[in-house]
């Protein structure tokens, strides 16, 4: 489990409702939108934008998971 209550990369990530991460913007904004109607430009902007650094990761894990499962719904 990472800092933000997140567990797994790629596909395999997965959060419990209550983990840490469930409380960063990024999270409610995407959280609340269907996958295929999600903008693929948006979620990479959201993680070209963010810091190559250990306290990114967890978010960035999410990201990433968020728009691999946006492709392949695509």
């Amino acid at each position: 489990m990472d800092s933000a209550g997140g567990n797994g990369n790629g596909l395999a990530w997965f959060a419990n409702p209550d983990a840490p991460i469930t409380d960063e913007t990024q999270y409610q904004y995407f959280s609340q939108q269907q996958i295929a109607g999600m903008n693929a430009a948006e979620i990479k902007a959201a993680i070209a934008g963010a810091k190559a650094s250990a306290e990114a990761a967890p978010l960035l894990n999410y990201l990433y998971w968020v728009l691999t499962l946006h492709l392949a719904s695509a």
